[in-house]
């Protein structure tokens, strides 16, 4: 598409509309996992300074992101870490280090930060979602930013005043690579929104689960873009609502998933919102993975308190009871996990092994499985992995398998899946993550080991899912894995 061609977002003919398949057939098969999980270590930790302080760095993560996003500003990345590490702090934003004034980007900030503080206190007071509520939204989010980008009459680009929680007077057309996005035209703005409004309250009743009707919110709003800037801000604000009521995390989108989050966002445009789904699930798996890293330390202290109440004993024991559960289901997923690598593993073998052959004519692939004898095998990899490479503690204590690929040429690697705990803490979810080791020996005779990560994340599943839809989700992760490991391979043959 281009030479000023018109991509029509929102459909004239229909406005918004409805969910387009069962929502059901959307869902996330690892959300009620992390939902569940979460829900208990954060009662865990209710009150204490941990939890305090991953709250708040969750939202400066997000009060930062949402803006660099958008274009809004810019902030390198080492400095976003050390202000999402100490807060918003003029003198943490070095010269040089933003493409705004400082002092701007630092009122942007907080206002992101308060507003999205101010979800949490709506989600807390059971307000249900309105269009005044959207308006109040949209001017605590944009409260210090006094001007937007416009069009002149004759073509250029020009500051006007920007209005804050009021529905737009102009059409915001905005033009990329010669394209002219349209949306909802003003006139049809205030309908649309009432419309918007009263099919989620539709889709919340009924049940729709959390990250499907934060999808739909989320596209629907944007389809219309209902004030003259700040939308995608808005967005993300009353996608996060729905999360934060369903006790799941806000919806932290960052500089690194631009790229999957457009292409999400253009797929609804053509009626698939399974991709924007699917996102908002590899985000709360993200957040996740964070929340379980926190300490364990916390929570042993709160249980010394506890243990001068009444009751005590009888807890401990529902404790343990649900504990020994929730480790015989998701011990027994992570059987059905192994199995599959094992077979899937063992197809693909004999193409690797000729493959290798064609290099060294002794060249081999074979595959081994973990046993209660060699469970212990490859412990520094695997944390090495976790703590450089997929960011996360990984906890070896409680479980651990694997099941490697190993192949010889003229160089030795192998390909291993572990699967063991994440977080210090065992919480009814374990991760299965995936490493490329190649092991050459230098002119020393020494052996030098190589680790290559093969996956972005860890594939994590959760005791309160079934067999059938762990292994729906892990099988296209398991191929995207082999494809990268198989691509490395070619490259190092």
């Amino acid at each position: 598409m281009g030479d000023g061609a018109v991509k029509e977002i929102w459909r004239s003919s229909t406005g918004i509309a409805d969910m387009e398949v069962d929502p059901r057939d959307l869902a996330a098969s690892e959300i009620p996992g992390i939902r569940a999980v979460w829900r208990e270590q954060r009662e865990r930790l209710k009150g204490t300074k941990l939890l305090a302080d991953f709250s708040e760095r969750l939202g400066r993560e997000w009060a930062i992101e949402t803006g660099v996003i958008e274009n809004v500003y810019d902030i390198d990345r080492g400095v976003t870490q050390t202000l999402i590490d100490q807060g918003f702090k003029a003198e943490l934003l070095t010269r040089g280090s933003t493409n705004r004034p400082r002092d701007l980007v630092l009122r942007l900030l907080n206002d992101q930060k308060q507003a999205l503080d101010g979800v949490f206190d709506f989600v807390k007071s059971e307000r249900p979602l309105s269009t005044s509520y959207i308006k109040e939204l949209h001017a605590a989010l944009l409260r210090s930013q006094e001007t937007t980008e416009a069009v002149d009459s004759l073509g250029r680009t020009v500051e006007i005043p920007l209005v804050r929680g009021e529905w737009k007077t102009q059409p915001n057309s905005p033009i990329r690579d010669d394209v002219t996005y349209r949306y909802c035209p003003p006139e049809q703005v205030a309908s649309e929104m009432e419309r918007l409004v009263a099919m989620h309250a539709h889709h919340d009743a009924g049940g729709v689960p959390a990250e499907v009707q934060a999808a739909w919110l989320h596209h629907r709003f944007t389809q219309i873009h209902p004030f003259q800037d700040g939308n995608g801000r808005l967005a993300r604000a009353i996608a996060s609502s729905v999360l934060i009521k369903h006790e799941l995390f806000p919806l932290v989108v960052t500089r690194d998933d631009r790229t999957v989050y457009l292409d999400a966002l253009e797929a609804a445009d053509g009626g698939a919102l399974k991709p924007l789904v699917d996102l908002i699930a590899k985000l709360q798996r993200v957040q996740f993975v964070r929340a379980a890293d926190m300490s364990e330390t916390v929570l042993s202290e709160s249980a010394t308190v506890s243990a001068t109440l009444d009751g005590l004993i009888d807890a401990a024991a529902r404790r343990a009871t649900e504990r020994r559960e929730r480790h015989e289901r998701v011990f027994r997923l992570a059987a059905g996990l192994t199995e599959d690598l094992k077979e899937r593993l063992e197809s693909i073998s004999p193409d690797v092994t000729k493959a290798l052959r064609r290099v060294t004519p002794s060249g081999e692939s074979r595959v081994r499985v973990g046993e209660e004898s060699t469970g212990h095998y490859y412990r520094s990899q695997i944390v090495e992995n976790a703590r450089h490479h997929l960011d996360y503690f990984a906890n070896l204590a409680d479980f651990r398998s694997w099941v490697a690929l190993d192949m010889r040429w003229e160089r030795r690697a192998r390909l291993v899946f572990a699967i063991h705990g994440v977080g210090r803490q065992f919480s009814g979810s374990l991760i299965c993550a995936p490493f490329l080791e190649f092991r050459d020996r230098d002119d020393d005779a020494e052996t030098r080991s190589t680790l290559v990560p093969v996956s972005e994340d860890g594939f994590i599943f959760f005791y309160n899912e079934t067999n059938e839809t762990v292994l729906k989700r892990f099988r296209p992760w398991r191929e995207r894995v082999l494809k990268a490991t198989l691509d490395e391979l070619s490259r190092n043959l």
